[in-house]
């Protein structure tokens, strides 16, 4: 349970495009990005370890490249199991990154995770102040506390969204949306199909889902198809309508879906397109191509137990 909490929790650790500029010390950049390397293959003692030789590189000034690297260090120490160091390196962050919500949320997911509850609501709310109409925030911190049994006080930042003043086509996006989770269908339907008016392409896949769940399928897919064609589409939009169509058992539409995906120059969920390749050509009997899908994707996460069973299953077919 902690482990799946905090990877939605991470997904809001990004951190600064810091390249090659001439203004931070170079020798620091490659061991971050040793240190990146290294967590991407499961070797999180090895990935805090040159996180810290690269936090030794700087000469005492605290830049957004020292915060950069400390983001990656605290999600390494979480992966390893040292809960308490990646809190206290989240305090860090607090300290010399205050104006930024990612470090108190990320810090109150590990005190939820930990079952320190005030602690862990305390940040959240800290979250909240500083970026109020941030509405994916409301809806991570709601996943995050629904995961771990605190339904009551998650629903209650989801509440708080929809009471925020916001009239434009995003927010009537994602008051729709927010809607859609708490199954308050009717209203939901109205402000995506307002949104949608107004060009915002995302709630087409919302709106795709409530037709769905009513057996519309036909809409449903009129829906998806047009958000699949168009140019705003990312891939983990891509990976949301493969997963949708593989449980609804259209697995061919489903193998599109991740294939694009995984045809984009920029790809930010790997894992779940390959996992859900391999799903869908195993699901269309296509057994040896799942397990070159799977082969690959445990040669980049090696960690994942449930992919490498799922890979000795598919060797006996």
């Amino acid at each position: 349970m902690k482990k799946k909490l905090l990877i939605l929790a991470l997904a809001f650790a990004t951190t600064a495009s810091i390249t090659g500029c001439s203004k931070y010390n170079q020798k620091e950049i490659e061991l971050r990005d040793q240190g990146i390397a290294a967590m991407d293959e499961g070797r999180y003692e090895d990935a805090i370890t040159l996180f810290d030789q690269a936090l030794g590189c700087s000469i005492g000034q605290v830049t957004d490249l020292e915060l950069d690297v400390d983001y990656f260090k605290a999600a390494a120490q979480f992966k390893n199991g040292q809960f308490e160091d990646a809190a206290n390196t989240y305090s860090y962050l607090i300290k010399y990154d205050e104006k930024n919500f990612k470090p108190y949320f990320l810090r109150g997911s590990i005190y939820a995770s930990e079952g320190e509850i005030g602690q862990a609501i305390k940040d959240y709310d800290a979250a909240i102040a500083i970026n109020e109409k941030n509405y994916l925030l409301y809806i991570e911190i709601y996943k995050n506390l629904n995961a771990l049994g605190y339904t009551e006080q998650g629903l209650v930042y989801l509440n708080n969204a929809l009471d925020v003043q916001d009239k434009s086509p995003e927010g009537k996006y994602f008051k729709g949306r927010i809607y859609y989770m708490m199954g308050q269908t009717s209203d939901a339907e109205k402000l995506l199909k307002e949104a949608i008016e107004k060009d915002v392409i995302d709630a087409k896949l919302y709106l795709a889902k409530i037709y769905q769940d009513g057996g519309d399928y036909v809409s449903a897919q009129e829906l998806l198809n047009e958000y699949a064609e168009s140019d705003q589409v990312t891939s983990d939009a891509l990976g949301t309508l493969g997963d949708i169509e593989l449980s609804s058992g259209n697995y061919d539409n489903a193998l599109d879906y991740y294939e694009a995906g995984l045809s984009l120059d920029s790809i930010g969920n790997m894992p779940q397109l390959m996992k859900g390749k391999a799903a869908a050509l195993e699901k269309l009997y296509r057994f040896e191509e799942a397990r070159d899908v799977l082969t690959q994707y445990l040669d980049a996460y090696p960690n994942d137990e449930e992919a490498s069973k799922e890979l000795v299953f598919l060797q006996t077919r």
